[in-house]
């Protein structure tokens, strides 16, 4: 992944274009900063972390609402399309995440719950990302997951998938807008659900958490993709 790094931070030039302009209905700055802080203590020791730090938790500002059987959660979709250059070394991937999260209180600037998931393959959908506890962004058909709760006090639990799928069964995008180093941006609207069981970090214990959410009714996206040579 960290080959990535370099790609995905040019990515991140696209997200100041009218095309993936926050929603105007976004959450307010408080609630992406609990949501932001909750992640990085939880999986700051992960080795996906630089990661998902870089190209996904910025956009936790573009979440929709999504129903879930117990309350309302938010999600928001992020698709990266990799045939590049860097360095000399070519660099091909295809990769889809998911972050949501659930129970933000106002009060103690917590969340309850959040999830993220990455799975290998984008293109055509529908696409089925087995999760567990391996993840390779070149490698279609694998994933992983994470679950993060979160205590009023600010403590924090993380689980790492052992079982489960990541499945996208839509996605579609309006006009990209291009920009430096080849990369174009996106946005639209990714469908599909998610269901996977966990284990806790570090300790490799027996799966004891599960989680699930459906986003049938399509969530906010963005899809980024990359190609040429990027320096």
């Amino acid at each position: 992944m960290n080959r990535l790094l370099p790609l995905c931070a040019a990515a991140l030039v696209a997200c100041s274009s009218d095309s993936v302009a926050v929603d105007p209905n976004a959450i307010d700055g408080e609630e992406k900063a609990a949501v932001q802080a909750a992640l990085n203590v939880a999986l700051k020791d992960d080795s996906l972390y630089p990661t998902l730090a870089l190209l996904v938790f910025p956009f936790i500002d573009r979440a929709s609402h999504v129903s879930m059987g117990n309350g309302e959660a938010r999600f928001v979709g992020i698709e990266i399309d990799i045939d590049a250059v860097h360095a000399g070394t070519p660099v091909v991937a295809q990769f889809a995440t998911i972050l949501g999260w659930r129970g933000y209180s106002s009060t103690t600037h917590t969340i309850d719950s959040a999830f993220v998931l990455m799975g290998a393959g984008i293109t055509p959908p529908p696409v089925d990302d087995q999760l567990s506890v391996h993840f390779s962004p070149d490698k279609p058909g694998t994933g992983i997951g994470y679950v993060v709760a979160q205590a009023p006090n600010a403590t924090v639990q993380a689980w790492l998938s052992y079982t489960g799928t990541l499945r996208v069964t839509s996605s579609s995008y309006g006009a990209p807008t291009t920009t430096t180093y080849g990369l174009t941006a996106s946005r639209g609207t990714l469908k599909g659900d998610f269901q996977l069981t966990g284990h806790l970090i570090p300790v490799a214990t027996p799966p004891d958490v599960s989680a699930a959410a459906s986003f049938a009714g399509g969530i906010q996206a963005l899809k980024l993709r990359i190609t040429g040579t990027v320096p």
